[in-house]
């Protein structure tokens, strides 16, 4: 008896520390814009396919702010934003999942950057993204507010977010019926099962059957991203549980770690070259692309800015 409520304790000693680092890092990331402005021109690159990327596309772009519904979790006034090209035409679409503490108004960087590649990008600033629903209704909006849909392509769709964002992408997927539009998906540092539990974000919780994400059902490109800084490491994302998400998949995938201990906060777009060619390839089918990411020869397993890499592709 006296071995199990040790054993309890050390796992309630475990919770409090990681939900006490998370309160930290939410503190620090609610200071400022998350995503520096022009991150791009100070983004060290090292691949042919990465530098392009990292740099702005050719297209100018445009904000647009939309009321949302309230929500009894997130009782503030909420907004969906939108960044889309100056010109007119028809565009791929992606659905944006904050992280913790990181609304949509404080990675405006990151919008900007996809925009102007001929992107249509949304997001929202609700507080709750773990679960996917904010997600689900951000793309319903979207797609049902005529002044957005005319200018998206509604066949090419794809989801990504970061921290809770990148556990939420995973679950606006695989537990909403308009998860079946998605096309791609990336998700950035994502929150691990077991820390999404310990925080109660899950699923069926207290049951044998609790989850915080299925990854087994998802059948769409996916890529993961995490970063080798400390946080990400020990907590949020670690080396072993990005193996798991990894594994789990039984889709085109790859996931890699930023080298140089790049940590939590910015991985949110210190990968964005390589995280728009991956949406090139699969949404505008930019086969030359595939080269970055796929075969012995591919670009990121050698270059040194990324560790860790392994990618596969599933073939029908």
């Amino acid at each position: 008896m006296k071995k199990l409520f040790k054993i309890l304790l050390i796992v309630l000693l475990i919770i409090v520390i990681l939900v006490a680092a998370l309160a930290i890092l939410l503190f620090v990331m609610s200071k400022g814009q998350n995503a520096p402005k022009n991150y791009w021109e100070n983004t060290v690159t090292a691949g042919a396919i990465e530098e392009k990327y990292n740099h702005l596309g050719e297209y100018s772009v445009k904000k647009k702010t939309y009321d949302a519904p309230r929500d009894e979790r997130d009782a503030a006034d909420n907004h969906f934003v939108v960044w889309y090209p100056e010109k007119e035409g028809k565009y791929p679409l992606v659905v944006m999942v904050n992280g913790s503490g990181v609304p949509c108004d404080k990675y405006e960087a990151v919008f900007q950057h996809f925009a102007s590649w001929g992107y249509v990008v949304i997001g929202n600033d609700y507080g709750t993204s773990w679960d996917g629903k904010h997600t689900s209704e951000t793309l319903d909006f979207a797609l049902n507010t005529d002044e957005i849909a005319k200018m998206i392509d509604t066949d090419k769709i794809a989801v990504g977010g970061h921290s809770q964002g990148g556990m939420g992408t995973f679950n606006a997927i695989t537990e909403y019926e308009n998860g079946s539009l998605y096309k791609a998906a990336f998700s950035l540092s994502p929150t691990n099962n077991d820390l999404g539990l310990g925080l109660q974000w899950g699923f069926r919780l207290g049951t044998e059957e609790q989850y915080g994400f299925r990854l087994e059902e998802i059948n769409i490109p996916m890529m993961i991203v995490a970063g080798t800084g400390k946080f990400d490491s020990e907590t949020v994302t670690p080396l072993s549980e990005m193996q798991k998400m990894y594994e789990s998949l039984g889709c085109d995938k790859v996931a890699f770690r930023k080298a140089d201990d790049v940590d939590h906060g910015n991985i949110l777009y210190e990968a964005n070259g390589y995280v728009i060619a991956w949406l090139d390839l699969y949404l505008k089918d930019v086969e030359a692309n595939r080269t970055a990411f796929f075969g012995e020869t591919a670009e990121i397993r050698s270059n040194e800015r990324y560790q860790d890499f392994c990618s596969q592709q599933v073939t029908e």
